[in-house]
């Protein structure tokens, strides 16, 4: 390299708004506890920087309620957890501190509400995120999940339907197979519950990596937003490389790399991002 790289950054970095609160209402937890553990089902968030820190600080993960005591603090995640997980911690008399989304939270009451219609529910995600299964379990009775137009043409005759969308799933393929659901499904009633600011941070990191001859997307490996951002890059040929912190970077990625893209998912801390500019900048001046 000879040219000094320039970069640029999305206007949507870092938490969003519902990572933001769940990590504020976990610090109250932590405030609370003097020192005591909080323990949560799961990751709180997608982020493995995130829940190293946290963990630090005395966040213990936890199988099931069941091995937590009376005056115990469990934390639900952001995602939301199965209506069972709340009602077993409950009659533990568990102090609850509740993360749940408020986006999670207004799906999770849709199905309720088409489940009290008599409807069958279509969750359109993917089956194994903890969102979706915690969708599941505010149904009633066992939903129909599907991800792809070719599960939505394998689902067998239903006259009354009802479909709530995964907040963090593609909004494109979502209404492809709405489309073809309202084909098959006589009465079909759809809520579309994917997050608008999930929706702008993809549009903005579009914007930017078509303006760039490299995209770097940072975030946890194991976080759906954060591939989905990577893999719209790559389905458009678009140079890009999903990384979790500065220390993955190779120098040799920006031979004959001029300007570079940096995007985050939702639960990508602002001092990760922060680090990944600053060793952009360090090879910039090596240039």
């Amino acid at each position: 390299m000879n040219t000094e790289l320039e970069i640029l950054v999305s206007p949507y970095t870092g938490y969003c708004f519902g990572v933001k609160r769940a990590m504020s209402l976990l610090e109250e937890g932590l405030a609370r506890s003097r020192g005591m553990p909080v323990y949560t089902a799961g990751d709180i968030i997608h982020n493995p920087q995130a829940i190293e820190r946290l963990e630090s600080r005395g966040v213990e993960k936890v199988a099931s309620v069941d091995k937590l005591s009376e005056g115990d603090t469990f934390v639900i995640r952001a995602h939301g957890v199965h209506p069972r997980i709340i009602e077993n911690a409950e009659r533990k008399n568990i102090d609850i501190i509740d993360t749940t989304c408020p986006f999670v939270k207004r799906s999770q009451d849709y199905v309720k509400l088409l489940s009290a219609g008599k409807r069958d529910i279509i969750i359109i995600g993917d089956r194994d995120h903890p969102e979706v299964k915690g969708l599941s379990g505010h149904a009633g009775r066992k939903p129909r999940i599907i991800k792809s137009m070719e599960e939505a043409e394998r689902l067998p005759e239903l006259e009354r339907a009802g479909v709530i969308i995964q907040t963090t799933f593609s909004a494109r393929e979502s209404e492809s197979i709405v489309e073809e659901l309202n084909k098959r499904i006589p009465d079909l009633k759809v809520f579309n519950t994917i997050c608008k600011a999930t929706v702008k941070r993809r549009k903005a990191t579009m914007d930017i990596a078509r303006n760039v001859d490299l995209m770097l997307v940072v975030g946890g490996k194991g976080s759906s937003n954060t591939r989905r951002l990577h893999y719209m890059c790559r389905d458009r040929n678009i140079m890009s490389r999903h990384i979790e912190t500065a220390d993955e970077i190779d120098e040799s990625w920006f031979r004959d790399i001029r300007r570079v893209g940096l995007t985050t998912g939702t639960s990508t801390p602002d001092w990760v991002l922060t680090e990944v500019k600053k060793k952009l900048h360090r090879i910039s001046e090596d240039c």
